[in-house]
């Protein structure tokens, strides 16, 4: 099983990454048809967040990661659920056992070419595989390019086009899988604190990279940033969840 880099984290990912908003998962139900019901495979299932939300709309969950960590906070917040620790590019799931196959703010780790020729192998004819992602959309607010920039200069790995998941069907298209792929995209308002933020930021891959006492003069930085724009310590920023969903034929 190989490492994540989202172990160390999983505290701060548990306490500080958003959910997703309801009408999120309306729009996927309107391609999907309701989740209620159908067997679903949660890939990247981190702390179990998508997997609660799943699940509460009908679903059937199973949720799997490499991360165990991460695995195991979820099952501490959600021990009814089930969780795998399993490796998305090897799935250890029966062939065409599921419905739908989603990865929310996963599908970009995998080796795509091959996770797409798991992912519909364990889905049944007709069922579904879905990316997502949360994405905070302030573009144009001075406070936002000031954070993108001192992110971009504090982190090797990070970079603000990294937001484009047009790339995101490339293998599912190749693949010759899968019936042409819809983008689905959702705005909505995130209302947070800002030491909730701060903590979402500690969860980020390509923060905990860096160093540190680089990262700390990071954070400090961005908090910096962001209590001068919302004083009062509560923030309300622009956000969109996108999908890309494709069909299995």
């Amino acid at each position: 099983m190989r490492s994540s880099r989202f172990d160390p984290v999983a505290d701060d990912y548990d306490a500080g990454r958003p959910s997703y908003p309801d009408e999120f998962f309306e729009a996927i139900e309107d391609v999907t048809g309701p989740l209620a019901g159908q067997l679903v495979l949660d890939g990247g299932a981190g702390t179990g967040i998508a997997t609660r939300q799943l699940t509460a709309r009908g679903a059937r969950v199973a949720g799997y990661d490499i991360a165990e960590r991460m695995l195991r906070r979820a099952r501490a917040r959600s021990p009814e659920l089930s969780f795998v620790l399993a490796d998305g590019n090897m799935l250890a799931f029966r062939d065409g056992c599921a419905d739908l196959a989603c990865f929310a703010q996963s599908w970009h780790w995998l080796d795509q070419d091959g996770a797409c020729r798991e992912v519909a192998r364990v889905l049944r004819p007709g069922g579904h595989w879905a990316a997502w992602w949360n994405h905070a959309a302030a573009d144009g607010e001075e406070w936002f390019t000031a954070y993108q920039g001192a992110k971009e200069s504090a982190c090797p790995l990070y970079r603000r086009s990294q937001a484009n998941t047009d790339g995101s069907l490339a293998a599912i298209t190749r693949s010759g899988l899968f019936e042409p792929g819809i983008s689905i995209i959702v705005p909505w308002t995130r209302t947070v604190a800002a030491q909730d933020w701060i903590t979402d930021e500690r969860s980020k891959s390509y923060v905990n990279a860096v160093r540190p006492a680089e990262r700390e003069r990071l954070l400090t930085e961005v908090a910096r940033i962001v209590g001068e724009r919302f004083p009062g310590g509560q923030m309300t920023v622009p956000y969109c969840t996108q999908a890309w969903i494709a069909r299995r034929r």
